[in-house]
């Protein structure tokens, strides 16, 4: 395969034309589109902060939430605080291109699918009036990006999200945890109120760190987790040879030996538990995304605008 190959590396021009496509699903959904997600668990996400705009005395049709007994009490009139709803808010991505994330056995690699839902995020939060941040992340590096509604900034991150997803090969045998804890950890130092923090990867970088930072940032922020999968990890084919490549570098396994499919299957549903637990924990909705079918038309299926606004 080439690099040229779509579905196997991205290229910038691909993932701005994700720009110019309707997105028609919603970065901020109703519980009702949650409780689809992840089940009766899960609380709703934070609508948008509200600014205080001006006191005023209470009218009739008044909320009575709203009342500033302060004043009330100052003046012996009834003054009721007046909010208007925030303009825009800021958007952080979570972008894995780690080595594990070069994988795939049909349309396309993890790690494609991961850059394309990551550009489908950012057009569309830059679309509502939102700043976009982000923080791309592989085994060996960090790159942080500040929150801007600058459409400047989301090309370059766009164009980083390329350069590492095109770092990629076969032969990259590093199989750490990654730097998701790094990355985590320097959000949680920017990401103060009611931000949305988009979570996008496969899960394999998930450990105690970076539960621990996703639970610090979600008691005033929303986390949404964005589990990119292939079919084949869930359903291995069964085959005394059966040969994984990348058009140059080949492995060669036995996936109907017993001892290869229970610590298989261990290693799976270990990864599952942790991302089954973490989201009980946190109320955090969780959406799979498979390589098999494009994202955009599955983003529309799990977040469609019918189960809330955007």
């Amino acid at each position: 395969m080439s690099r040229q190959d779509e579905g196997v590396y991205v290229t910038l021009s691909e993932l701005l034309k994700f720009g110019y496509m309707p997105k028609n699903f919603n970065i901020r959904p109703n519980s009702a589109v949650l409780s689809k997600l992840s089940g009766r668990h899960l609380s709703g996400v934070r609508g948008r902060g509200m600014d205080f705009s001006e006191m005023k005395q209470y009218a009739q049709g008044d909320d009575p939430k709203n009342m500033d007994w302060k004043a009330t009490r100052r003046t012996g009139k009834p003054y009721v605080r007046i909010y208007n709803e925030e303009r825009d808010r800021n958007v952080w991505l979570v972008v894995s291109q780690m080595n594990s994330m070069f994988f795939g056995s049909k349309e396309r690699m993890k790690s494609v699918s991961v850059a394309h839902t990551a550009a489908l995020f950012a057009f569309k939060a830059l679309e509502t009036g939102d700043r976009v941040g982000a923080v791309v992340y592989n085994n060996d590096e960090v790159k942080f990006f500040k929150a801007s509604s600058s459409k400047n900034n989301l090309v370059n991150i766009m164009t980083e999200i390329e350069r590492q997803n095109n770092l990629l090969e076969a032969q990259n045998t590093d199989n750490s945890k990654g730097n998701l804890g790094a990355s985590l950890k320097i959000l949680s130092s920017l990401a103060k109120h009611d931000d949305l923090v988009v979570l996008i990867g496969d899960g394999r970088a998930m450990d105690k760190e970076s539960a621990k930072h996703i639970t610090r940032i979600n008691a005033h922020n929303d986390v949404i987790g964005v589990l990119v999968y292939d079919p084949m990890e869930e359903n291995i084919v069964s085959s005394s040879s059966l040969f994984l490549t990348d058009g140059e570098q080949t492995v060669d396994l036995d996936s109907t030996d017993k001892r290869f499919l229970n610590r298989y299957a261990n290693l799976q549903n270990e990864r599952k538990e942790k991302f089954s637990h973490l989201s009980r924990k946190n109320a955090l909705p969780l959406l799979a995304i498979s390589t098999e079918r494009p994202v955009l038309e599955q983003l529309y299926e799990l977040l469609s605008l019918q189960g809330g606004r955007s």
